[in-house]
């Protein structure tokens, strides 16, 4: 199957969290205070996915409140946090979607994510990812984690697929 190929069968995309949706920081304030920060552009680009489709689940080794709030924002179908050992948690996903190997693109950036990689038609890492991992990736975007990684991807599947629509008329889901 051509990259082109691969690219038309997603209809899940699953990421990690930091260093994928932020740049990896995390700002610890007074109490239980974390702060990160999001790129607004990959949001709007999850929403231009899942108004073409597209379903999104977030897979993340931490717990968190902000990430918690993060993916009701964008009313993600799948959420999994607190997962060292992740692979477990995506075959739930998948199976859950009832989908294959093949419809799923993972976008991780460490080497806890490339456990990922057999159980996915598409492995993505953003441009900060860690060498072994980008080594191993299917595709790396030029783009960093937390910096447009996330939406460079989605642009590209989108236009891929036949369903980038940059003049509709989006309204939250």
């Amino acid at each position: 199957m051509s990259f082109l190929e691969k690219m038309r069968a997603i209809k899940l995309i699953v990421l990690d969290v930091d260093g994928v949706l932020t740049d990896g920081s995390i700002i610890y304030g007074g109490g239980d205070l974390e702060i990160k920060a999001f790129n607004v552009q990959d949001g709007f680009g999850i929403t231009l996915a899942q108004h073409a489709g597209l379903k999104f689940g977030i897979l993340t080794g931490r717990v968190s409140d902000t990430v918690a709030r993060r993916v009701k924002e964008l009313h993600f179908d799948y959420y999994e946090s607190g997962h060292f050992y992740k692979k477990d948690a995506l075959m739930g996903m998948i199976s859950d979607a009832k989908l294959i190997r093949d419809e799923v693109l993972y976008m991780g950036d460490d080497i806890l994510d490339l456990v990922c990689q057999p159980c996915v038609g598409l492995f993505v890492a953003p441009g900060n990812a860690r060498e072994r991992v980008k080594s191993s990736a299917d595709w790396v975007t030029k783009a960093s984690g937390g910096q447009g990684a996330v939406r460079e991807m989605i642009d590209t599947l989108l236009e891929a697929q036949g369903t980038l629509k940059e003049n509709e008329d989006y309204r939250p889901l």
